[in-house]
């Protein structure tokens, strides 16, 4: 699939299919990477069992386009990490998509990224009608005519 370049609203069904499929397989690596991997609260980096170097593996080949979909859906992934008073570190704004293996590290709970993806889920789920009907909408493909013109 290439990278998503459209918003939601503006793509047809199948589209919308793919993305949807994308998101829900790249959700199922990150909870198998996350259920199979321990957080070493020293470093903040994850200890993996060998399920979870092979999802780790997965996730990132999709994790650009994964992103792209997720921003398209008009999901901010975002957010300020806590920050340190011992050396006096303001907040971090980290990507939880982009950083996913970097969590720990920003003493952040691997929920909050997946809580993300689902919004993104969520989205495209509920956008299933309307980018069917953009299907069989003539005006839709005079629009997207008139852009690639």
């Amino acid at each position: 699939m290439k990278q998503a370049r459209k918003n939601y609203k503006d793509i047809p069904y199948w589209e919308n299919r793919a993305r949807l499929k994308l998101l829900t397989q790249f959700r199922s690596l990150v909870q198998t990477y996350f259920d199979n991997s321990i957080l070493n609260m020293v470093s903040g980096t994850y200890n993996e069992k060998p399920e979870a170097a092979d999802a780790k593996k997965s996730i990132n080949l999709i994790i650009k386009n994964a992103y792209a979909i997720i921003s398209h859906a008009g999901i901010k992934t975002y957010t300020v990490s806590t920050p340190s008073v011992s050396v006096r570190e303001h907040g971090k704004n980290i990507n939880l998509i982009l950083n996913i293996f970097n969590l720990g590290r920003n003493d952040i709970e691997p929920d909050i990224a997946i809580d993300y993806i689902d919004r993104a889920i969520a989205v495209y789920k509920s956008n299933r009608a309307s980018s069917l009907i953009r299907v069989i909408n003539p005006f839709f493909w005079i629009s997207v005519g008139l852009k690639y013109r």
